[in-house]
């Protein structure tokens, strides 16, 4: 702030309005220029102090709106940090969400995958059974035809053996 001092302007216009007058009243030309000089000064002061003041006054104003810009910078950039964290957390959800939808798929395909294999061994092992049952039909056909071909051998022979002593 200025240092202005109302006394000493208004003592500094009082000398500049007498040392104007006795200049006049005593026709001293240079006393009357000296009184002009006076006010002049206390004119200059109080002008002074007006532009200091208002300088100041705009000073503070620069002062508040850097501020302002400084806190609306540093809004802007907590509004952008939290919302690429935000995005951040999205991200890392979608993720999350995707690693599980990937891993259900995984066990879907790998329950078809063993129901099929299940399948398979269950179809190879009636096909096993089927087999099975089949040659034990085909070993008992095979069993009753060759018993049967040792009867017919035991008959033809019998027949041999009649046919023989007839004749």
């Amino acid at each position: 702030m200025p240092n202005f001092n109302p006394v000493s302007t208004l003592t500094e216009r009082a000398k500049g309005v007498v040392k104007s007058a006795a200049g006049v009243v005593f026709g001293n030309e240079d006393l009357h220029r000296e009184g002009e000089l006076h006010k002049d000064k206390a004119d200059a002061a109080v002008e002074a102090t007006r532009l200091e003041t208002e300088a100041e006054r705009e000073r503070a104003q620069a002062e508040v709106v850097a501020r302002e810009k400084e806190i609306e910078i540093e809004r802007e950039r907590l509004a952008a940090e939290t919302t690429a964290e935000k995005q951040k957390q999205q991200a890392e959800m979608t993720r999350a969400r995707e690693e599980q939808r990937i891993a259900a798929e995984t066990a879907q395909r790998e329950a078809a995958v063993e129901r099929t294999k299940e399948a398979e061994r269950e179809k190879a092992a009636n096909e096993v059974r089927q087999a099975v049952a089949q040659r034990d039909a085909t070993d008992k056909e095979a069993a009753k035809l060759e018993a049967e071909a040792k009867k017919a051998e035991a008959t033809a022979a019998a027949l041999d053996k009649i046919n023989k002593e007839t004749s």
